[in-house]
């Protein structure tokens, strides 16, 4: 029985730290079209490429607050940095969405769109 325990529980707290490290891919999944970061992308894209910006600002507002309901989800299971970097591209987005700058907006969009998709890599 002491061997059990002596064994069985670091074992099991280990695979537990595991199977949360390597949870990204599912947890960032959207769960509702409320937190769904690629579909709000895909529509500022669009919104930017007919020049509707006061609808681009709107649904830059959804991505920021999807991305946030987002975040707590995949704090442990990837990198600070990593949520960093995409925090900073919305945060460019609604400064370049304001200032209605069609091919910084694209740039910054493309970022934004890589660093999601390198987010659990």
């Amino acid at each position: 029985m002491k061997k059990l325990l002596y064994y069985g529980i670091p074992i099991t707290v280990i695979l537990v730290f595991i199977l949360v490290m390597k949870s990204g891919n599912y947890l960032k999944q959207p769960r509702s079209t409320k937190d769904d970061v690629v579909m709000y992308i895909k529509e500022v894209t669009d919104d930017i490429r007919v020049d509707n910006w006061s609808k681009a600002e709107e649904d830059t507002k959804k991505l920021s607050e999807a991305w946030k309901m987002v975040m707590p989800r995949i704090q442990f299971s990837v990198e600070r940095d990593e949520m960093s970097n995409i925090s900073i591209n919305i945060a460019r987005l609604k400064g370049i969405v304001m200032g209605r700058d069609k091919s910084a907006a694209f740039t910054e969009l493309s970022e934004l769109y890589e660093n999601w998709a390198e987010l659990t890599r």
